[in-house]
């Protein structure tokens, strides 16, 4: 065989394998230029943020069970105040009904002990001078006496004297009874009474009557002499 036709196939072999390759090239870049391209994906790790209570922060359920526990508890202190309120005003309405009257005058005049039984304020404060043994003088306040009874008559009075360097609070039994004539007399004995110096407190007898439903006019008399006093339920 001739050496030039060798040569001469091998050009042509290496010229179809370049015109070839040149038509792959160019069919690659119609694709890429025609046809969409699928988008990239890529993933990435994000961190996520530490809870609060790993920071330090409040937890928001704790804060909210706190409030409820606040809640309830007010909530049961406003129950209880207005339970007090409630029991004060039916007290205050019980005491604003119609009744007996302090002093009725059907059982004043039956002398009827009973319609006593309690407490009653004697007479109003009294200023007066005051003179001690040493022969100082000093002015006091006589409060007004305080009247307990017992359902048969009997009971305490107790009276308070003030003054700007002494003080004596008085007590005696007294017994009660109805006149005849509708008149209420009161007696208590001579006691001493608690305070320094010393006093006596003289023997009294209170003759009581009738004036009002609400008040009497009594005669206390002692030693030192005789006085009008009222005689009110406390």
């Amino acid at each position: 065989m001739h050496p030039m036709a060798d040569f001469g196939r091998w050009w042509a072999a290496l010229l179809f394998g370049l015109l070839l390759l040149l038509l792959l090239l160019i069919a690659a870049w119609m694709l890429r230029v025609f046809l969409p391209v699928a988008p990239t994906v890529r993933l990435s790790a994000v961190r996520l943020a530490a809870p609060a209570a790993a920071l330090g922060a409040p937890d928001p359920i704790q804060l909210l069970k706190a409030s409820l526990d606040d809640a309830r508890n007010a909530e049961k202190n406003l129950k209880a105040e207005l339970a007090g309120r409630q029991d004060d005003l039916r007290k205050r309405l019980e005491q604003c009904k119609p009744g007996e009257p302090p002093l009725p005058a059907e059982r004043w005049s039956k002398g009827e002990l009973d319609s006593l039984k309690g407490c009653w304020v004697l007479g109003r404060d009294l200023p007066m001078l005051h003179s001690f043994a040493d022969g100082r003088k000093e002015q006091v306040t006589i409060k007004a006496g305080r009247i307990c009874f017992d359902s048969q008559g009997g009971g305490l009075h107790e009276q308070v004297t003030i003054g700007p360097t002494a003080r004596w609070t008085c007590k005696a039994p007294v017994t009660a009874k109805f006149w005849s004539n509708g008149t209420l007399v009161a007696r208590q004995p001579a006691v001493i009474c608690d305070g320094e110096p010393p006093m006596r407190w003289t023997a009294t007898q209170l003759t009581c009557r009738r004036v009002t439903d609400d008040m009497a006019l009594c005669q206390a008399v002692d030693k030192s002499g005789r006085a009008q006093v009222e005689f009110r339920r406390e």
